[in-house]
């Protein structure tokens, strides 16, 4: 029974949920890119034959992702600690006291420096360009600089909506695109990951709505009371629906893809009536569920659909 506690309490710090779905996301946004660029919709070929990285390297590079996202986590966690505490976030392992700070801080610039250095080793033994080195850097820097911009409310959610992307951006640009159609289609989707995420992150602060009040935290629910910040957050999946409808115009244009756009536009449409209609906690903490799922249901339409292009 220690045993599966002691698990639990790792899986809820570095929430490799999330972590799992960037690596995944890298994987996705190379081979979307692979199909786009006119190449035949075969996974297998894109492991194996896609021209730039071969599956080693593609392991790699999803294992140092998850590391780097997973990391990022738990660094918020360990800045949150006195935020999570009032606001009973005992879902957060520090704040129930199974981890230390400091132990979990260690822990993370280990993962850190073991992400930066696959990435290193990435350009070093295969066909990919510094620039790679560059983008896990500035990954780190935005995922701890994070906690020190939060306390300006709307800019921290937009700045941890760039850790969002940045899996995307990798993804799209390993293969490096070159047609402008292509590359446009990448900026849509990225911009619907942004505006989703940043989405998801006016949400959570509903959430946290009463904690961060006592803690002076400036968030848009603080700032301006939870209902008005309900509605910033559906401007933005707003945004997100139709920054992915024009991809599926420019690129798409199949069933596949349009299903999951349509479920994706029902989970945020639910999520939206409920961040209205309910209190900041009760509301908050739905929503949050299931704007994780909206997550998933956004990259299921581009990576699902580009099989059915051609």
């Amino acid at each position: 029974m220690a045993v599966k506690t002691r698990i639990k309490d790792y899986m809820d710090l570095f929430r490799f949920s999330l972590g799992i779905l960037s690596s995944i996301t890298v994987l996705a946004a190379g081979f979307i890119v692979f199909v786009l660029r006119g190449d035949p919709p075969d996974f297998g070929l894109f492991l194996f034959e896609n021209g730039v990285i071969n599956i080693q390297g593609l392991s790699l590079g999803m294992l140092a992702t998850l590391l780097l996202a997973s990391a990022i986590e738990a660094t918020n966690d360990v800045y949150d600690v006195e935020t999570d505490i009032a606001n009973k976030r005992f879902d957060r392992p520090i704040a129930r006291g199974a981890f230390s700070p400091e132990y979990v801080m260690i822990l993370c610039i280990v993962m850190y420096s073991i992400s930066i250095l696959i990435s290193a080793i990435l350009v070093i033994a295969f066909d990919v360009t510094i620039f790679l080195v560059l983008t896990t850097l500035f990954c780190v820097i935005v995922g701890v600089g994070y906690n020190y911009v939060k306390r300006y409310g709307f800019f921290g959610n937009m700045w941890v909506s760039i850790g969002y992307v940045a899996p995307l951006f990798i993804g799209f640009f390993l293969l490096r695109p070159q047609d402008d159609i292509i590359i446009l289609s990448c900026l849509l989707m990225m911009a619907a990951t942004f505006f989703l995420a940043t989405g998801r992150e006016i949400v959570k602060d509903i959430q946290d709505y009463e904690g961060d009040l006592k803690s002076n935290l400036n968030s848009l629910a603080v700032k301006f009371g939870p209902k008005n910040a309900a509605y910033v957050a559906i401007i933005f999946f707003t945004v997100t629906v139709i920054c992915a409808a024009i991809v599926g115009v420019l690129e798409y244009n199949n069933l596949v893809f349009w299903f999951f756009l349509v479920a994706l536009v029902i989970i945020l449409g639910i999520t939206s009536i409920t961040v209205i209609t309910e209190s900041p906690s009760s509301g908050g903490k739905k929503a949050r569920k299931y704007t994780r799922w909206s997550l998933w249901w956004a990259l299921g339409a581009f990576f699902f659909g580009v099989f059915f292009i051609y």
